[in-house]
């Protein structure tokens, strides 16, 4: 099923069910984080607190609210206090479609970040489109999410870039791969610029197959893959089926040669253990490898008040209020406030890749200049990796 189905289908399931918006037991009513006088002005948040992708939630609102509080610290949007409303989605794409025209109404919120995966982002965006509203899916990857109009935007680097580097590093390594990748619009997107890159390269794919989300047995497709005798095991996907692709390899299938996948989570390396070793991904922030002064002050602060360094979800969901916000005291705090920003501001602070500043394209609304990088896991933890 693609983006646009999935859009359709959720609008129409507004339509025909719109009782889903304020169903208190999904947090559809949404949750302030901080005050709702006239002296606060609120961003909203559409992300999964419960659910299948609850582990990204518990990351992303970390990084939300670490933000926030050094906003206001910092004095605020132009003489306000900076608050954020959340709404549990579980990134599900009828219940993203279901609560956007309620942080629509509520006049206070002048932007909204979020969803975790595209597909659900995708079918909140034409009601905040429609709406005149700030859409910022800091997460999105899929190169497709901006397409909606002009109020939705992304700092997320592109799968299409994301798939170049990796391929590009697997190039580097193997001539002979195989490659697994979770069944949903996002994996077959992201496969399918992996597979043109290494075709590209010369890299031979020896195997190929898809796997589902809520798989539990792998080894069915990782057999032939193991059997192919490749040089390396590719997985596109998230951080609890990679862990289970690099388990079962390695517990069941007795494979001991090279791997490209997982996510920078703690779940991640939790679940694989001993396993991730060795294991290389693409991303866009190192904790211990960062140069920039700003970016070493966040993984300070972070690790100050959460008790461990933050990753790419965290660095991310952090970044993303702190340019609203720079966005809100470049212009003024509203809705029109923020898309102008957004429009012609050209030195949004970077915390990701190598730091600095960054400014969008704004016929693409992407970043022009965040750039991915490398990781890998060393003694269980993710370390940057030159290649």
């Amino acid at each position: 099923m693609t983006i646009k189905t999935i859009i359709r289908t959720a609008i129409a399931s507004v339509v025909t069910a719109g009782t889903l918006i304020g169903v208190s037991a999904c947090g559809l009513g949404g949750d302030a984080a901080s005050g709702s006088s006239d002296d606060t002005v609120n961003i909203g948040v559409i992300y999964p607190k419960t659910g299948q992708y609850a582990q990204y939630g518990k990351l992303f609102q970390q990084g939300f609210d670490l933000a926030v509080a050094k906003v206001n610290k910092d004095g605020g949007v132009k003489g306000k206090k900076l608050g954020l409303r959340y709404y549990d989605t579980q990134s599900d794409a009828k219940q993203d479609a279901a609560v956007a025209p309620k942080i629509v109404s509520d006049k206070s919120i002048i932007a909204v970040v979020g969803d975790y995966a595209s597909p659900a982002s995708s079918a909140a965006s034409p009601i905040f489109q429609q709406a005149g509203l700030v859409h910022y899916g800091f997460n999105n990857s899929a190169p497709t999410f901006t397409d909606t109009g002009d109020h939705v935007w992304t700092p997320q680097i592109g799968q299409d870039k994301y798939q170049k580097t990796n391929a590009d590093i697997v190039a580097k390594k193997a001539k002979k791969i195989a490659v697994v990748y979770i069944e949903n619009d996002w994996g077959k997107q992201a496969y399918r610029y992996f597979k043109q890159e290494a075709e590209k390269n010369g890299t031979q794919i020896v195997y190929e197959s898809s796997y589902l989300p809520d798989s539990t047995d792998l080894s069915p497709i990782l057999i032939p893959a193991r059997d192919a005798k490749p040089d390396a095991v590719v997985d596109i996907g998230y951080g609890p089926d990679g862990a289970l692709v690099i388990n079962t390899l390695r517990d069941k299938l007795g494979y001991d040669g090279l791997y490209f996948g997982g996510q920078e989570t703690k779940e991640f390396l939790d679940l694989a253990g001993k396993n991730a070793e060795g294991s290389i991904i693409t991303g866009s922030f190192s904790a211990t490898g960062t140069k920039d002064v700003k970016a070493q002050q966040f993984v300070k602060d972070f690790k100050a008040k959460y008790g461990n360094n933050p990753g790419n979800f965290e660095v991310t969901a952090y970044e993303a209020i702190i340019d609203l916000a720079y966005a809100a005291n470049k212009t003024e705090p509203t809705r029109e406030g923020i898309q102008k920003a957004l429009q012609t501001v050209t030195d949004f602070p970077l915390y990701q890749g190598n730091g600095g500043t960054f400014k969008f394209n704004r016929q693409s609304r992407r970043a022009d200049n965040i750039d991915p990088i490398l990781l890998i896991v060393k003694d269980g933890k993710f370390e940057q990796y030159e290649g």
